[in-house]
């Protein structure tokens, strides 16, 4: 049989195991308050974030010490959370003071934040109603960057196989992510860098993490309506911008449903998310985008929101 832990030693326990050391700091309002030590960093078997997905999350940068585009995630967060009539415990301002507590113990000039709401923890059912009420986790950890050698050389898209959620599912920012893990792990099945998903008429969503976009042969820079895929807070700044810096290649942008096969004769792709920035996308279902080549409203755009990322 195996060994019955008391809580002395469970701790003990615990500590000696080696997790992940890229994990800085947690804040749990179970507890008001945070800790450092990765080990110690849980949440309840109980909680309905963990048995049900039962809960709305954002993932931060932090950069040069600064959460980039703090007020946007903390929108996107409440229009979640109201959406799946899920009470915020904390007010806005006050998750953003806790967001910028945990930046400055976590001691990283730059690196991600995970800040999940729960439905809390409570039984095992799908009754929302039995649990404490809702929570707030917090984590602050390092952040690795994508190889360089992905935006000078492109990346490589499909089109995903993996049912597509419902709009309403779709634009809400939950952590019931099961089809975006599946997009994800059909991507490096088939040895490509992501998989794309489609509606039943064939028009471009978005990829497992992603917003796509592509510069259209009359040059205007397009994404798909948000009324199916979750509105990104990079790809709404990027499009800010490039009103912003229209020059003689980019016309203008634009909204509107684009079909999957408009990528094999689009001048240039490109993904957007908080993790990537912009990056180019240079193969579709293996056949080259435009020239072959990273275009240069890619380049362009990923600039800009890089020095975007500095000034804020």
């Amino acid at each position: 049989m195996k060994k019955v832990y008391d809580e002395k030693n469970w701790i003990e326990a615990l500590s000696k195991q080696t997790l992940n050391a890229q994990y800085k700091i947690m804040y749990s309002s179970l507890i008001d308050g945070f800790v450092k030590n990765s080990n110690h960093m849980m949440i309840p078997v109980d909680d309905h974030l963990v048995h049900r997905g039962d809960g709305v999350f954002e993932a931060i940068r932090l950069i040069q010490f600064r959460p980039y585009l703090l007020t946007e995630h903390l929108a996107r967060l409440e229009k979640s959370a109201a959406m799946i009539g899920l009470k915020l415990p904390k007010t806005r301002s006050e998750i953003a003071e806790l967001i910028h507590e945990a930046c400055v113990l976590s001691e990283l000039k730059d690196g991600m934040i995970r800040l999940f709401i729960s439905r809390g923890p409570g039984d095992f059912s799908t009754n929302p109603y039995a649990t404490v009420g809702s929570q707030i986790y917090l984590v602050v950890t390092h952040f690795t960057p994508l190889d360089e050698i992905k935006y000078l050389e492109g990346v490589s898209v499909l089109k995903s196989r993996i049912p597509q959620k419902a709009s309403f599912f779709a634009t809400i920012k939950s952590c019931n992510y099961l089809p975006n893990v599946l997009m994800k792990k059909e991507a490096i099945d088939l040895k490509c860098d992501f998989a794309i998903g489609v509606d039943e008429r064939g028009f471009l969503l978005e990829s497992s993490t992603e917003n796509i976009g592509l510069v259209d042969e009359d040059n205007f820079l397009v994404h798909p309506p948000l009324d199916m895929v979750l509105q990104g807070c990079t790809m709404t700044r990027s499009f800010e911008l490039a009103k912003q810096h229209l020059t003689a290649e980019l016309k203008g942008v634009q909204v509107r449903p684009i079909q999957f096969d408009e990528l094999f004769t689009a001048k240039e792709v490109m993904m957007f998310g908080t993790t990537l920035d912009v990056l180019p996308v240079c193969y579709v279902e293996e056949e080259s985008v435009g020239t072959g080549n990273v275009g240069e409203i890619a380049k362009k755009l990923r600039t800009l929101i890089l020095e975007d990322q500095k000034a804020k």
